[in-house]
């Protein structure tokens, strides 16, 4: 059977996640309180999988975090992470940052080249684009906002 661990930083997804696998169920998962950037809370080179849906935008430092998921993973090519996440043309500078578009993980966002050296200097060698599509344009009329283009990217990479 499949062993399914969820983490999350906040008390109140955690309870919320442990209802919904009660109440549908599911008897293989598990969740755990953690914080992905600071340390991940499962044991190094154990992980087959980590997926993630535009959460990697949430943290201050991808690198960080990339590596986190790379140390869990399992060596040898057994390991990988497929995530789908956002990227822009034109990063905020900290000063500029909206909370708004912060939790809609815009201003968090990296450009493409930048993610992508993130996951690279994690140690990830092999990461393929699988799939890369135009999620908003960005006015410069509305205040606080710089024009810009937000795409959606997932990616896929395996730990060596």
């Amino acid at each position: 059977m499949v062993r399914v661990i969820g983490i999350d930083m906040t008390e109140n997804m955690l309870k919320k996640a442990r209802e919904n696998a009660d109440k549908y169920g599911y008897t293989n998962v598990e969740f755990r309180h953690g914080d992905i950037e600071q340390r991940i809370p499962v044991e190094d080179n154990s992980a087959d999988l980590v997926i993630s849906n535009c959460v990697i935008n949430l943290t201050t430092n991808k690198e960080k975090t990339f590596r986190e998921i790379y140390r869990i993973l399992k060596p040898e090519g057994k390991g990988m992470m497929i995530i789908s996440d956002l990227v822009t043309s034109k990063e905020i500078d900290a000063d500029s940052i909206n909370a708004e578009n912060w939790c809609s993980c815009i201003d968090g966002a990296l450009t493409k080249a930048n993610y992508l050296d993130s996951i690279k200097k994690a140690g990830f060698t092999n990461t393929e684009i699988l799939d890369e599509k135009l999620y908003m344009e960005l006015d410069n009329d509305k205040i606080g906002q710089e024009k810009r283009q937000i795409t959606s990217i997932s990616i896929k990479a395996v730990k060596e």
